[in-house]
């Protein structure tokens, strides 16, 4: 994640640059064949309120939402952003609203909730958004929710390439990833 998060925020990388496809592709496919560790290995979370189910699904959102990442910068692998977001936004509001996981929920909540283009689907983020902001009180979420609500606006007037990336560099962001 850290790698993706490093190679790709600070440049949108294009066809033109070789050096970077093949790391790109690599990323990729590690990124597609990650899996997470066996049950019999992970142990409960001791939030009473995060199951193991939450933890797994919360780690897959976030390899998905990596890839995501990966294929608004570098285009040529994007296969299906729309669906890939479709699946991030599924897995995030599968997890119950009380769970533990649910503070680190911000980043694929907000990257799969930018490409929405759907009133039901934009509504469905606002609202889980709206639940976080009353339960983590923490500026991130509000950020996050003016960066969506921005691309929003940006891709309603027709700027089909707006994403969430550009933005935050403009406003000297960066993701960060342990």
């Amino acid at each position: 994640m850290s790698r993706v998060a490093n190679r790709l925020t600070d440049k949108i990388i294009t066809e033109a640059e070789v050096p970077f496809i093949s790391e790109a592709i690599q990323i990729r496919d590690e990124l597609c064949q990650w899996a997470p560790p066996s049950s019999e290995i992970l142990h409960a979370s001791s939030d009473v309120l995060c199951s193991l189910d939450d933890i797994i699904t919360t780690a897959d959102a976030y390899r998905r939402t990596a890839l995501l990442h990966l294929y608004r910068a570098f285009p040529p692998l994007g296969k299906d952003v729309d669906r890939l977001a479709d699946e991030i936004l599924n897995q995030i509001l599968h997890i119950p609203k009380e769970s533990g996981s649910l503070c680190i929920h911000i980043w694929p909540l907000m990257a799969a909730g930018c490409e929405q283009a759907d009133p039901s689907r934009r509504a469905q983020v606002r609202s889980r958004f709206e639940h976080m902001r009353t339960l983590l009180m923490v500026a991130n979420v509000d950020s996050a929710i003016d960066l969506m609500e921005e691309v929003w606006k940006k891709r309603d007037a027709g700027d089909f390439n707006a994403g969430w990336t550009n933005l935050a560099r403009e406003r000297g962001w960066h993701l960060l990833l342990g």
